[in-house]
């Protein structure tokens, strides 16, 4: 996958298929290690944000696709938000990453940055998207 669509967007065709099956074909259809990693992070209870929401920022303007960045390309950075995580660096704190995360969030299309605000707040949830679907369409992912 790249950042041809938006995991808004794969979400939107997730959340109007009408079968399970359907379901986790648009899953699998959007296979990717980064996906993935954004899947684990929305369903995994295990994981602990430790990021403070920013109180304001600027939701972008841009039409989708001509946005600065795009939550595929922002995954494999998410460790930095996440408590106790073995590559998050030293000192790294919730008041500090704050600014980051708001670059972040001004920085994706308004749709990608409402889901990354619901995911670092433990929200996030999509009707049937739940931890035994997604084993279904990717056995041995860590939920």
């Amino acid at each position: 996958m790249s950042s041809e669509i938006l995991y808004s967007e794969i979400l939107e065709q997730f959340t109007h298929a009408t079968t399970k099956e359907d379901k986790i074909n648009i899953l699998r259809r959007n296979d990717d290690p980064r996906f993935r990693f954004f899947l684990e992070l929305a369903l995994n209870p295990n994981v602990e944000w430790e990021i403070n929401l920013p109180h304001m920022y600027r939701p972008s303007v841009e039409p989708a696709g001509l946005n600065y960045a795009y939550l595929d390309t922002e995954m494999p950075k998410m460790y930095r938000f996440i408590k106790n995580h073995p590559n998050r660096p030293q000192g790294f704190t919730a008041e500090k990453t704050t600014s980051q995360l708001q670059v972040i969030l001004e920085a994706l299309h308004k749709d990608e940055a409402a889901i990354l605000a619901q995911l670092v707040q433990g929200k996030f949830k999509l009707k049937g998207l739940t931890p035994a679907l997604v084993k279904e369409a990717f056995p041995g992912i860590n939920l």
